[in-house]
């Protein structure tokens, strides 16, 4: 468990100013508890605490805060596949892991954990003020969203992790609490998504978590379980309900603003707004080549005649971005492609040894970013995921019926990519291989990729076969499906005799 910063980070909750528009502040003042939780006002700063953890990312205010991986920094996750490649995440990415790694391994179990402790305390706190039982499941609704959200990251990364519903303190039982299982704790990730549910308005996103983004992320467990019944049901459920759809002002649109204010087709997002909460989004992708799209993504993407770059004849060697699926040159900065205000990207240039730079919510015609404050939203979650991920579920319980082709070339044929639709006849493999193909495709450089391969159980298949930019090999240890803990935990449980608590197995 992260036993210090749980420690640290209350009583004292970091909150925001209130007004109409609270999601949209930075929170900068601290506020004793004991002074606390006392009106509905309370309660919209609190809840602005919690939801300022899906900024945390690198980085909403200084350099110093949690790094890549998070936020605006949450394409890092894809240099852990076949999509990108970064030296920042390369002893994960190499199979040289260990409890001491740091970065993204210590982050990745850090950062989750201040949120919860956040949330814990927030649900603890909430209900000693006076409001009406809707209202109040409301706000609690949110709140425990936010932490399964949380915890059904943490069982992705490191299994069985410590679990805990109630704000933790300096006594002893908090010290001693040990791993639960996984299973038990998807359970309890389950229940607050599914009160969220039903307890949340059923209306369109606009910043708050809403029922159908609790939906979402049901679908989302369910998938990992490979319940595929439950699934289907739950991504048919929103797609019936009918309160979002793909947008139709272009896919780039999506990761911009201000194609993102009242976007129906996001459903869940990281929100900036300059200048209280701003990323460097638009430096860290175009004027720093840390993070780079590898030619297996580019390469993966179809001609507009929907075939293979390997067999259309759409395609030419000399000019390899051309009759190429739109969602290729939103997403990737190509050589050539004018950036900076109106030069050619040469990637020998800056050092884009890969070739490659992210284009995906990144404003790349800025002529100069350094110290800029980026305001564009993370989205976490959208529709076009919705349909997807429908699409998977239904073909492995029922086989490529006329609902999956139908979801699935909803998103190949939407406004401003016009793919062609998916050839009849497919079997229950071909679709599922089509339907992978599509959501690499759709959501790449979003993060994604590594939790479908994990859930695919094609991690330690295609890692293998990937070679660095820098040479080097990529590899994949079976061990490597969970990650270990920090080691600062292992040695923390040692000092407080928490024999209970144990390094993830094959890293002792």
């Amino acid at each position: 468990m992260r036993y210090q910063n749980i420690i640290k980070v209350l009583p004292f909750l970091i909150l925001a100013g209130c007004s109409k528009g609270f999601l949209n502040k930075n929170p900068t003042d601290q506020l004793s508890s004991a002074n606390f939780w006392k009106t509905q006002a309370d309660a919209d700063q609190g809840l602005a605490a919690v939801y300022s953890y899906l900024i945390q990312g690198y980085n909403y205010t200084s350099s110093t805060n949690t790094g890549q991986g998070w936020g605006s920094g949450t394409p890092y996750w894809e240099t852990l596949t076949d999509n990108a490649y970064s030296g920042a995440f390369g002893t994960v990415a190499t199979g040289a892991i260990e409890p001491s790694t740091g970065l993204i391994q210590s982050d990745a179990y850090n950062t989750p954990y201040k949120a919860i402790q956040v949330c814990n305390v927030f649900l603890a706190s909430v209900v000693n003020i006076p409001m009406d039982a809707a209202t109040m499941n409301r706000y609690i609704g949110e709140v425990r969203f936010i932490r399964g959200y949380y915890y059904f990251l943490l069982t992705q990364l490191y299994g069985d992790v410590v679990l805990s519903l109630r704000p933790l303190g300096k006594d002893s039982a908090s010290y001693r609490l040990p791993r639960t299982p996984k299973a038990v704790v998807i359970d309890s990730v389950l229940s607050d998504l599914k009160f969220a549910a039903a307890n949340l308005p059923n209306t369109a996103y606009s910043g708050h978590v809403v029922r159908g983004t609790a939906l979402g992320y049901i679908a989302k467990v369910y998938l990992t379980l490979q319940d595929w019944q439950d699934a289907a049901a739950t991504a048919n459920t929103i797609m019936t309900e009918n309160k979002f759809s793909l947008y139709t002002g272009g896919y780039r649109g999506l990761f911009l603003k201000p194609g993102q204010n009242s976007n129906p087709e996001i459903m869940f997002s990281g929100r900036y707004q300059v200048p209280n909460a701003y990323s460097p989004a638009d430096y860290l992708y175009t004027y720093s080549s840390s993070f780079q799209p590898l030619g297996y993504l580019v390469n993966d993407y179809e001609c507009t005649d929907g075939l293979p770059i390997s067999s259309s004849p759409l395609y030419s060697s000399g000019s390899p971005y051309n009759n190429r699926d739109p969602r290729l040159l939103a997403t990737i900065l190509t050589p050539n492609v004018l950036y900076k205000g109106g030069i050619p990207f040469v990637p020998a240039a800056i050092g884009a040894s890969a070739g490659f730079l992210n284009k995906k919510g990144v404003d790349s015609t800025r002529a100069t970013v350094i110290g800029t404050q980026s305001d564009q939203d993370w989205v976490y979650l959208r529709y076009a995921e919705v349909l997807l991920m429908y699409a998977e579920a239904q073909n492995e319980q029922a086989g490529p019926d006329a609902s999956v082709y139908s979801a699935v070339n909803a998103v190949r044929g939407r406004p401003g990519v016009g793919m062609p639709p998916l050839p009849a006849g497919l079997s229950q493999d071909s679709m599922r291989t089509r339907i992978r193909h599509e959501r690499r495709i759709e959501l790449a450089l979003e993060g994604q990729r590594y939790f479908d391969l994990k859930r695919w159980k094609l991690d330690r298949v295609v890692m293998p076969t990937v070679k660095d930019p820098s040479g080097a090999l990529r590899t994949f240890p079976l061990r490597d499906t969970l990650w270990p803990v920090p080691q600062s935990e292992i040695d923390l449980s040692k000092t407080y005799n928490n024999a209970a608590f144990r390094q993830t197995p094959g890293y002792n």
